[in-house]
């Protein structure tokens, strides 16, 4: 830490950059220091005469003769906790001078833009719509294949960061942004970050110890010299220690260096380099083909405590990959998850005043808060620093503020026009999970109209009545090499992305000269998708112009129904005697799979049953893949599209946590999801009828997938599919009527026919369906034209409104459709007509609508502090409670109580819609009409919902008469029925069987056995060193089930606090981890005395048995069996083709026969 005036620093500026480059000592920092030598090199070598990198002394001589107004400030000093806090500018000045400094131009502000702006500082560049003024923007003769949009000649130019430039007179600094916040600690001590500043200790190392503060697993007192020392080198080198360190223990080889601390090396290399590797599309690095950063996942939680909140970090994995996180690095990212029940009433304004009025420190390095989407805070980290020096070997140097960070993304100056809530809402296109694929050059970049309505009128339309909404075009060239990159099978028709300010859909051009495979890459981005102004294409960084990759164009299917779709289609006036027996035929499939036991492969299709019911396989592969499960077409198109979020993480995050290879007991081998137990037992060779435990597992399963259709509604319809939807490029379609062509050929069910092309009469929706017109029945026709458009559902450009508004206010920038062309579900179905708006929903809502411009000149007038403050709480509008669950409820009691069609339900499904929109709109529901909407539902529940939550007491039951029943009230009696009768037929099938599963496995038995007859044999032969070993295995063996039926024996708590560990697990695990210490024997092998133990215990009891040793017991029944071996990275990615299934089958049948 180092406190100097201006002058000081300035004046020493080179002197001490050179002597911090000759510091750089050890080996793994060695690999930096030439890059920053040169940096030095070129820079003294350079002419700098004219030059606007002229000497830096010169430079900045000149820079301390401005009045303090202009130079960067210094943030505010707390006297009171005697926190020092410092900038990096200065090494940014040296480090690289023409691009760190605040890009303005006086010249072109107007005056009363000087007068007001506070946050918008004049800027050179120019609008990416510029050209709109210009008259050179045409919509495209849709009866033709559209033109190419009018080119852009551009300078050819090395691409910079479009962050501010020197070279220029400056009037002005540049505005600052989260500065001057309060600062609260993540983990921090000033006297420690003096030992972890000497040590230079690296990042992942330093995260794992502040990890451990966080939790209470040391404090920062341990961190004491000696222990540091151990922990020197790079992220591969000490970072997966710190735990035994910290305890003074000896690392462990089962803790040895991971993919993580690998990439975190790899990314820390790309960091220092500064070339924008982390970027993606430069080829190898550090021994990863086409590598790309970004894809370490820092996570913490916020918990309360006491009066205020606090972090606790979580162990950084590699999981998903986002433009920010490319462009900063990993270690630059903290993703903040906030619980739901911090986010209501006092809790939740005290959490929104606490996030917004702070900056927060880790380890003396300052992280600021930028979005907030869905329950999570993102913050980035900025060039502050709390009690520490800045560290060039670290890459400190290219650090960015919040608004340099601001001008690379979201320039405010060139978005004024905007409502300051939708600004804020731009900032999660950066966080969406994407793959960098291909570049495109500036000059193959196209902007071209939207197409709309016929009917449409002047100025701006509304967004029904654009019919090409977030679809846009792309070339062949450019698809093949996208599929080059990701290595698909084939040619994808569509792909969903972001570039530069844009997002959205983008399918093949449908002018020939632009589908072939071959030449330039090019795009052409409609003004509906281009969401944020970057300014000319030629000044941007490279980083924008890098096709970010969401998920390419395909099919999913069969699609299921769920409760709201039921309520769409009996309302349609499907026959509920249709829709039970959907039900009832998918539950009888899928149990009879999971129930047929009978037959020398019968366990094979049952292990294939459970894969499936618990998707192991793919949820494995999803995980050895992080964050390109969608890029890869891998898993579903849209987890959840009631919910839409940009940023759409939850695959790589809920979804996955129990696929993790590593999530299993590490003493006993199980694996610690129920699916995985049962697979590893089958695959073991045990069988449900002889042994009891795989016997309850399975029924458990059974359970699951019951309780799965019946509370979730999520019924299977064979005759349906899901794909994306796009416009129809060439106009060829009528009001109507839509296409589809699969690349894959399909199999009707009932004929056994195949086809490739979908016709007829069909229903079409996208989720929810919460209005009774969101499923609309249209024509599927076959069009030559399209016929090399697969995999995507095309629907028409004519008419009066978009045909995607229909379907729950649907456009085409990523929304997907189900497709189902059931004869039952068709042929009895009504649609109805459009459902509108209430004409007064408008009066319902509070309009905080400002606009940027408005906001800037109100902030302009507060104190500094104040206007920063104020700017957080905007870039944290995600944070807002906007009550979206609880319009939710309003709007199902009211469908189940006064009719799907009726008024009121119409007014709450607008009114849940507009909540859904209000981080972008700024409305807000009134608090009167809030409060009237909530004393007109009460705490009523409807029949069905709480009869699935299996509890009535205390619950206020809504429960509908009438000659008619209510279709999810009489489906979930129905499912309860169906559900007893299969548990009843599952219990019967043990009842049935003359084995007795009580009986112990002689298979598992047989070493204990065996080796006790050897000691007995070797005792009479006057050797006892056999016995005695086998007596201390058996003590031991035997204490173990001791403790570990005394936990057992423990009631479970239930007056636990949320999220703390059950006292009778924890004592179970306890006697477990004894059961794994080897007792000190002689005459046993480690793999013979591994096979004793976990016989012996089996011996005991099979319940304690197979909870110490249940990997060691699974061996040995494979070994019996005639096992093979297979590596853990082959055994998580195999799984059993159904037709090979169906051979097997078909083969027993014959043999039978």
């Amino acid at each position: 830490m180092y406190e100097s005036s201006d002058d000081e620093q300035y004046s020493s500026g080179l002197e001490v950059f050179k002597m911090q480059v000759d510091a750089l000592g050890t080996r793994w920092e060695r690999c930096w220091q030439l890059t920053l030598r040169n940096s030095i090199d070129q820079f003294d070598s350079a002419d700098h005469s004219e030059s606007p990198t002229r000497p830096l002394a010169k430079d900045l001589g000149e820079k301390l003769s401005i009045s303090q107004e202009i130079t960067p400030r210094v943030p505010r000093v707390d006297t009171r906790s005697r926190r020092r806090v410092s900038h990096d500018e200065e090494m940014q000045e040296m480090n690289e001078v023409a691009k760190r400094l605040i890009e303005t131009d006086s010249d072109s502000e107007s005056p009363s833009i000087q007068q007001f702006s506070l946050f918008l500082s004049p800027s050179r560049t120019t609008s990416m719509s510029s050209v709109e003024s210009t008259g050179l923007k045409r919509a495209p003769d849709w009866s033709l294949p559209p033109p190419p949009a009018v080119k852009r000649k551009v300078v050819p130019t090395v691409p910079v960061v479009n962050l501010p430039r020197i070279g220029k007179s400056t009037k002005r600094s540049s505005p600052e942004f989260g500065v001057q916040l309060d600062i609260a600690h993540i983990a921090h001590c000033d006297k420690a970050q003096t030992v972890l500043d000497r040590h230079q200790l690296a990042w992942g190392t330093i995260y794992e110890l502040a990890r451990g503060v966080t939790r209470g697993m040391w404090t920062f007192e341990d961190m004491t010299e000696h222990r540091l020392h151990k922990l020197k080198g790079s992220n591969t080198e000490a970072a997966w220690k710190v735990t035994a360190i910290m305890k003074d223990k000896v690392p462990s080889a089962m803790g040895a260096p991971s993919e993580l601390w690998l990439e975190y090396d790899r990314e820390q290399f790309a960091i220092v380099e500064n070339k924008g590797r982390g970027l993606g599309t430069m080829g190898q690095w550090e021994g990863k083909d086409t590598w790309y950063g970004g894809k370490i996942q820092q996570a913490a939680r916020i918990v309360k405590a006491g009066q205020s909140f606090k972090f606790e970090l979580e162990k950084p994995e590699i999981r998903r990959s986002h433009r920010f996180a490319r462009f900063l690095g990993s270690r630059r990212i903290l993703q903040v998850r906030v619980p739901d029940n911090l986010t209501y009433d006092k809790v939740g304004a005290a959490i929104r005043e606490f996030l917004t009025s702070r900056k927060f420190v880790l380890c003396g390095r300052v992280f600021v808060p930028f979005h907030a989407k869905e329950g999570s805070l993102y913050l980035f980290e900025t060039n502050e620093n709390v009690d520490r020096q800045t560290n060039l070997g670290d890459g400190d140097s290219h650090r960015l503020t919040l608004y340099q960070l601001m001008q690379w993304h979201n320039p405010l100056r060139l978005n004024s026009k905007q409502p300051i809530s939708k600004w804020s809402t731009r900032w999660a296109l950066g966080l969406s999970t994407s793959v960098p694929t291909i570049v495109f050059a500036p000059e193959n970049i196209f902007f071209i109209n939207d197409q709309h309505a016929a009917d449409c009128g002047e100025g701006k339309p509304p967004a029904e009545k654009i019919m090409t909404d977030g679809c846009g075009f792309i070339s062949g060239a450019a698809l093949t090499a996208i599929m080059r990159v990701m290595h698909y099978p084939s040619r994808p028709t569509a792909v969903q992305g972001r570039i530069a300010g844009a997002k959205g859909m983008w399918v093949l051009h449908p002018d020939p000269e632009h589908q072939v495979a071959d030449g330039l890459p090019m795009i052409w981005i409609r003004d509906s998708q281009n969401k944020i102004n970057l300014g000319p294409l030629h000044e941007l960084d490279v980083g924008h112009r890098i096709f970010d990759l969401l998920s390419p164009s395909r099919v999913t299917g069969p699609s299921r129904l769920s409760s709201q779709t039921l309520v769409n289609l009996a309302h349609g006036r499907v026959p509920l005697s249709i829709l039970k027996e959907l039900m009832a035929d998918g539950l009888h499939e899928e149990v009879r799979q999971l129930t047929e036991w009978n037959g020398p492969d019968s366990m094979l299709m049952v292990w294939q049953a459970v894969e499936h019911a618990g998707r192991v396989v793919i949820s494995r592969l999803r995980r050895r893949i992080a964050g390109q499960a969608r890029a890869l077409g891998l898993g579903q198109l849209r987890p959840n599209e009631e919910l839409v979020d940009e940023i759409d993480d939850r695959d790589d995050v809920a979804a996955l946590g129990a696929s993790d290879p590593r999530s299993r007991n590490p003493h006993s081998g199980e694996p610690q999801t129920l699916h995985e137990s049962v697979l590893e037992l089958l695959q073991a060779g045990f069988h449900p009828m002889k042994l009891d435990r795989l016997f309850h597992k399975l029924e458990y399963v059974v359970t699951l997938v019951l309780d799965e259709y019946i509370e979730k509604f999520h019924i299977p319809v064979k005759e349906s599919l899901e794909a994306y939807i796009i416009p129809d490029p060439y106009g060829v379609l009528e009001e109507g009527q839509i296409h589809f062509r699969s690349s894959e050929l399909i199999t009707d069910p009932d004929s056994g026919t195949q086809m490739d092309i979908v016709t007829g009469s069909v229903l079409v929706w996208r989720n929810p369906t919460r209005l009774p017109s969101d499923i609309q029945k249209v024509t599927a026709v076959s069009h030559p034209k399209l016929a090399h458009y697969f995999d995507v559902i095309v629907f028409p450009v004519k008419g009066g409104r978009s045909p995607a508004s229909y379907l729950g206010g649907g456009d085409y920038d990523g929304d997907t459709v189900t497709l189902v062309w059931s004869k039952r579900l068709v042929e009895n179905f009504n649609t109805t007509p459009l459902c509108e708006a209430p004409v007064n929903l408008s009066n319902e809502f509070e309009r905080e609508v400002e606009h940027v411009v408005d906001f800037d000149k109100r902030v302009s007038k507060l104190s500094a502090k104040e206007a920063q403050t104020a700017f957080q709480k905007v870039l944290l509008l995600g944070l807002a409670e906007t009550k979206v669950g609880l319009y939710s409820k309003f709007h199902d009691l009211a469908v189940y109580e006064r009719g799907y069609a009726s008024a009121a339900a119409i007014r709450l499904a607008y009114m849940f819609t507009t909540c859904l929109d209000a981080s972008k709109t700024g409305l807000r529901v009134k608090a009167d009409v809030f409060e009237k909407d909530r004393k007109s539902c009460g705490n009523r529940k409807p029949y069905y919902t709480v009869t699935l939550e299996q509890s009535t007491e205390g619950q206020e039951v809504s429960k509908r008469t009438g000659s008619t029943p209510y279709i999810l009230d009489a489906l979930v009696d129905e499912g309860r029925r169906l559900r007893d009768d299969f548990v009843k037929r599952y219990s019967n099938l043990r009842g049935s069987s003359s084995t007795n599963v009580a009986d112990r496995d002689p298979h598992l038995t047989s070493p204990y056995i065996t080796t006790s007859r050897r000691a007995t044999q070797a005792s009479h032969a006057g050797f006892q060193g056999l016995q005695e070993n086998l007596t201390v295995v058996k003590n031991h063996v035997q204490r173990a089930y001791e403790a570990w039926q005394a936990a057992v024996a423990l009631q479970k708590s239930t007056s636990k606090a949320k999220g703390s560990p059950d006292p009778k697990a924890q004592q179970i695990q306890k006697s477990v981890q004894y059961f794994a210490r080897r007792p000190e024997v002689l005459f046993f092998s480690e793999e013979e005395l591994k096979t004793v133990m976990a016989s012996y215990a089996y011996h005991l009891s099979g319940a304690f048995g197979f909870s110490v040793a249940f990997a060691e017991l699974c061996a040995i029944k494979a070994r019996v069996q005639g096992s093979v071996l297979f590596a853990n990275r082959f055994a998580e990615v195999m799984n059993i083709p159904k037709n090979i299934l169906r051979a097997l089958s078909q083969a027993q049948d014959d043999v039978d026969d």
